[in-house]
């Protein structure tokens, strides 16, 4: 086990009772679409498992209307700050989407990825935090 997992499973220890732990559909999406694109068979099997344990123990926070103005005013907010072309944009498309569900929810956001601190910075309703540190 990495360093970087140790931190993580030392911060879900840390979590209250009554804390809830929500995955966004959109990072199952991602992860399905992982789990397909893989050539991988031992990165295929990690990648089911993890799908698996999300699906069981969390809960999965589904796509509604809410989502869809938090949504287009991250990309717009994301774009213009970063001066990111439309092109490069598409390869951070789910991001924002997986910040809106965040958002809507009143949730913080746990990545890894660094977009995501860059979008906690230009919307200050996004609540971030990296656990790997």
């Amino acid at each position: 086990m990495g360093d970087d997992n140790k931190d993580i499973f030392a911060r879900f220890a840390s979590l209250a009772d009554d804390d809830a732990v929500m995955v966004s559909i959109v990072t199952l999406y991602e992860a399905q679409y992982g789990l397909k694109s893989s050539k991988n068979v031992q990165q295929q099997k990690e990648i089911a498992d993890n799908i698996a344990l999300i699906r069981k123990y969390f809960e999965v926070i589904p796509l509604d209307m809410r989502q869809m103005e938090l949504y287009a005013d991250l990309k717009v907010r994301y774009r213009k700050h970063t001066g990111i072309n439309k092109n490069s944009m598409k390869k951070n498309d789910l991001d924002p989407l997986i910040a809106a569900s965040a958002m809507a929810e009143d949730a913080t956001l746990v990545s890894l990825d660094r977009i995501f601190e860059t979008l906690s910075d230009i919307a200050p309703d996004l609540k971030y935090d990296d656990w790997s540190h």
